[in-house]
């Protein structure tokens, strides 16, 4: 069982990645937080995790997810976290996690991909993110065929401790907000950012979207915009939107 969160698409791609190899059935936790379905999931198979690194850790809403949510069966689980340099130290409360739950780790691991977080800047040109995305398919396949075959992956070693352990909270205390976010005139109307929050933050208002209170910085909403009608302040005026996937 593979269950992913995702706000630009890496973690999806390489949830189905792995689905295509292992065989496994696949989960959006994107989905179920938009439904609010907290309802028990059972599997014979053991589960597999795959989401963002958000400044070194997973994202909370992730991590709330797994928490509310009751496991049946398998209690052996993978963690796979997509990043854009490093996981940091995620794998320690990937482990403090597990120990919550009562999993027992069989591994994780991390997989370098495009830089999606546009509110704090640094998205590549497209050759430079199909470059990453080609770089990154062996160790995808390497991962997916371990899986598949229920070996152990090879824990990797934490890195430095302050993005995890000091800019973590900074962030989700002084930067995660939707304040920001804005559709300009570009915008049509057609919903998809109200479709894509799994937080259910984003409404059409007289057919323009309107940000609430509750926002992860997923950035689904913006990076998804079919017509690039949505900015986050001046920090994303001119600037490319990643979004793996059909916009």
């Amino acid at each position: 069982m593979i269950l992913y969160f995702s706000g630009t698409g890496n973690s999806r791609y390489v949830a189905q990645k792995i689905a295509e190899i292992s065989g496994d059935e696949v989960i959006s936790i994107n989905q179920r937080l938009k439904a609010q379905d907290y309802a028990t999931i059972s599997s014979d198979k053991p589960l597999v995790f795959v989401g963002p690194i958000y400044a070194g850790r997973l994202p909370r809403v992730m991590d709330e997810y797994i928490k509310k949510v009751n496991f049946m069966g398998t209690k052996r689980a993978y963690f796979i976290g997509t990043c854009a340099q490093t996981p940091w130290m995620t794998v320690q409360y990937v482990e403090k996690l597990c120990k919550e739950k009562s999993f027992a780790l069989l591994g994780f691991n991390s997989v370098v991909m495009p830089q999606g977080y546009i509110a704090g800047g640094g998205i590549q040109p497209k050759d430079i993110n199909d470059k990453i995305l080609k770089e990154a398919e062996p160790k995808i396949v390497k991962i997916a065929e371990t899986i598949r075959d229920k070996q152990t992956l090879p824990k990797e070693q934490p890195d430095k401790a302050i993005m995890s352990k000091v800019l973590n909270p900074i962030m989700y205390s002084m930067m995660i907000s939707a304040k920001g976010f804005t559709a300009t005139d570009k915008c049509t109307g057609c919903g998809k950012c109200e479709i894509r929050c799994p937080l259910n933050n984003v409404k059409l208002v007289n057919g323009k979207p309107s940000w609430g209170k509750e926002c992860t910085h997923c950035m689904a909403c913006i990076a998804g915009c079919p017509r690039e009608a949505i900015e986050y302040g001046k920090k994303t005026q001119g600037k490319p939107r990643y979004y793996l996937g059909e916009k």
